[in-house]
């Protein structure tokens, strides 16, 4: 009897590790997100929308460690006593008869395709570097040939030194993976250099600015205050790269977000067009490479409402494919571009029909398209008197068949009749004096909503948030919305509701509002005194 009840422990135990071991996720290195279908059976300890997921994955695979080591010391025992017994593994249940066969691999870069698996498929420029024109309109062409020439050669002579190689063996006419001496046929993935060299092209550019970053007058007296002129530009009277040096320099203009281009056409492009660079990320790889690395399976950064990682890597990798796939600008409302994920507009619509406010206060017009759905809400719900106040730099201009940033216009949206009844237009900055104080004015007595929709950086968004969330009413909604921008860029929206929540305990968050796949993952902050 003895040995019989040793045989069942030994297999009990058997059992327990293996489905310990069926359920506990894994992760494989490269560029592959790989998504174990068995860890979607759900786990009665972790409720809905838990942060605590990661630790109880950590408990479960120290459990298995735990109670393989009593097996093999079990196992030893039984040995030794005569009793030979053949231990199952979890390759050999009938639950499947490999662990492999429950997962499902993504290929990032297959996926995103080289361009974004490189450089990202969204972002918010760090800085911009206008047209020589746009500040001097009378520089003739000889001058802007002349200056080009000047930057193209020393962008050359700089994507030499980053392969160790000599001017000459660049050609400033070749695209980055079409010079001759560059054999890796996956650059953007694997090619460390390039993150090097997107970096410098900026340092170089920092000397043939029209007008330098605010913040590179703080480190450079030499062009502190100072009004500059075509003929100062590549020379010493702009040039702080003595002052400040070359990592410093990037960490305050960011990179490049082209780099694969010649260096005759960066120079080309920056001289005639102006051009713009991208946040600096703590990381010298690939966007995509960054994304899976940092982004999948970090418990740190698991902001959707689900209760696994792989939930969360389901519903982010839908993310990634809505995004690169700029579906943004297919969503249609009344004929006007919206560019609200269907999700949140489910979720919104239910806010303003439940709570009934008399003001929604919009920051970030953009083509019009969500203050006319809100509008459609506010008639459909008989809030015959509730208007909307939106804010934007740029008034909601439409021409048939425009083409703009967030796809193709159909109709102008401050036609219809729901815009005129219920919408009021303030054009200027959201956080400016004026604009704030108007719109003070125009909340008093009212039952406010707040929705932050426009630069979605890190400063601006908590000074919008300080301006406008404590106008909301008690019961009522300050909505940030793209805090999703914060998980797979720099810009920050998740890190300003963070700051905001410190100082502000009369608001709460409501992840109740997020339905599944939302772009505003901790944005609904609702005051409840």
């Amino acid at each position: 009897m003895r040995r019989i009840a040793l045989v069942a422990a030994v297999a009990l135990f058997t059992l327990t590790i293996s489905l310990l071991l069926v359920v506990s996720p894994k992760f494989n290195l490269g560029n592959t997100s790989n998504i174990g279908l068995a860890t979607f059976i759900p786990d009665k300890s972790i409720s809905d929308g838990s942060i605590e997921h990661g630790q109880r994955i950590a408990e479960l695979e120290a459990e298995v460690r735990s109670l393989k080591a009593s097996l093999d010391e079990a196992h030893v025992k039984m040995k030794s006593a005569g009793v030979n017994i053949e231990l199952a593994s979890s390759n050999s249940l009938s639950l499947g008869t490999k662990r492999e066969e429950y997962r499902v691999d993504i290929d990032l870069l297959k996926l995103l395709g080289t361009e974004k698996f490189f450089a990202g498929i969204s972002w918010d420029p760090l800085y911009c570097m206008p047209s020589y024109r746009s500040i001097w309109p009378n520089l003739t062409d000889e001058f802007l040939n002349d200056s080009i020439s000047k930057i193209t050669k020393e962008l050359r002579t700089e994507l030499a030194d980053v392969h160790g190689l000599k001017a000459e063996d660049v050609n400033a006419d070749l695209m980055y993976d079409e010079q001759p001496w560059y054999k890796d046929t996956n650059m953007y993935a694997t090619d460390s250099r390039l993150s090097e060299w997107r970096s410098r092209i900026l340092v170089v550019m920092s000397k043939w600015m029209p007008r330098g970053d605010r913040r590179m007058y703080l480190q450079c007296q030499r062009i502190k205050d100072k009004e500059v002129f075509p003929e100062q530009l590549g020379t010493k009277a702009v040039d702080c790269t003595d002052v400040i040096s070359g990592k410093a320099l990037a960490e305050v203009l960011g990179y490049y977000p082209m780099p694969w281009e010649s260096p005759y056409l960066i120079a080309k492009n920056y001289v005639e067009v102006g051009t713009c660079s991208s946040h600096v990320r703590n990381h010298k790889t690939s966007w995509g490479q960054w994304l899976r690395t940092e982004r999948f399976f970090n418990s740190s950064w698991m902001t959707f409402p689900v209760a696994t990682p792989e939930e969360d890597a389901v519903v982010m990798l839908f993310d990634v494919l809505y995004e690169k796939l700029t579906v943004f600008t297919k969503q249609y409302w009344l004929g006007v571009i919206t560019m609200q994920n269907p999700f949140d507009m489910y979720s919104i619509q239910d806010i303003i029909f439940t709570t009934r406010p008399t003001l929604l206060i919009e920051t970030g017009t953009a083509n019009g398209g969500s203050a006319l759905l809100w509008a459609s809400i506010l008639n459909l719900s008989d809030l015959d008197d509730s208007k909307i106040i939106t804010l934007d730099v740029y008034e909601p201009k439409w021409e048939e068949g425009q083409h703009t940033w967030g796809g193709q216009a159909r109709m102008d949206p401050t036609k219809h009749r729901l815009w005129k009844k219920h919408v009021q237009f303030i054009k200027g900055n959201s956080v400016g004096e004026e604009v704030v104080q108007k719109v003070k004015n125009e909340a008093k007595g009212q039952k406010v909503m707040v929705l932050l929709d426009s630069h979605h950086t890190e400063y601006h968004v908590i000074e919008e948030m300080e301006a406008y969330c404590p106008l909301v009413s008690v019961g009522y909604y300050c909505i940030v919305e793209d805090t999703k921008m914060s998980r797979w860029s720099s810009t920050g929206p998740l890190e300003a509701v963070v700051r905001f929540l410190a100082n502000h305990p009369e608001f709460i968050l409501d992840r109740g509002r997020e339905l599944l796949y939302s772009h505003h993952s901790k944005g609904y902050l609702k005051r409840i005194r």
